[in-house]
């Protein structure tokens, strides 16, 4: 893989369209948090773009919308966020042939896994970024687009979910800054904090 800057990989995503973005199995907040946050700033460009994910996305990532890939375009640029392997990937819940047909040549990918693997053709990797969503943001600033309300809750997600609401030790000072910035864009932080942290399943209120 060939390293990118923020502003590179911004200046790529700008020339692109018709892009896929895949998000790993089993999702978490961070992935599909990046995965509707890049979705939407790329709409706002006027780009076509859509969501793929081998498994359902939970229901408590529902509010993020994302918008997800029925073939209604040939993706031209695969985009992976979050994704440290190609085996991360997955092929469950009735897609076994569709993942993998998109997997198998990734031009970009936003990650900040330090073990990544360096599948794809270019990548935006920062190890000592809390979350995806931390890169993300900067991405999506220097693409020029506006971080709306809805935006912000989904890049908030990311960073929320994947420092246990800032309580890990991989959150840093520019994790902080980065929610103080979403949280000025419009990130309904009171309401997704208790939604990520406090709601509880009734399953999982019995196996407690």
């Amino acid at each position: 893989t060939e390293q990118l800057n923020v502003q590179q990989m911004a200046q790529r995503l700008m020339t692109a369209d018709n892009i896929l973005i895949l998000c790993h199995k089993n999702p978490d907040g961070d992935t599909i948090g990046c995965g509707s946050a890049l979705y939407c700033a790329l709409k706002m460009l006027d780009k076509e773009a859509a969501v793929l994910c081998s498994d359902v996305i939970p229901t408590r990532y529902a509010f993020t919308n994302a918008h997800m890939f029925k073939g209604e375009f040939e993706p031209k640029t695969v985009v992976a966020v979050d994704v440290a392997s190609v085996q991360l990937f997955g092929e469950n819940n009735g897609v076994p042939k569709v993942v993998p047909q998109y997997s198998r040549h990734v031009d970009l990918c936003i990650d900040h896994h330090s073990g990544n693997s360096g599948y794809a053709d270019f990548t935006l990797l920062d190890g000592s970024a809390a979350a995806a969503a931390e890169l993300l943001y900067e991405v999506i600033c220097a693409m020029g687009v506006v971080i709306t309300p809805h935006i912000a809750d989904c890049l908030y997600t990311g960073l929320a979910t994947d420092t246990g609401c800032f309580r890990f030790s991989s959150t840093t000072a520019n994790t902080h800054l980065a929610a103080a910035k979403l949280i000025e864009a419009g990130a309904d932080v009171e309401k997704l904090n208790e939604r990520l942290f406090e709601c509880r399943s009734h399953a999982r209120i019995q196996a407690e």
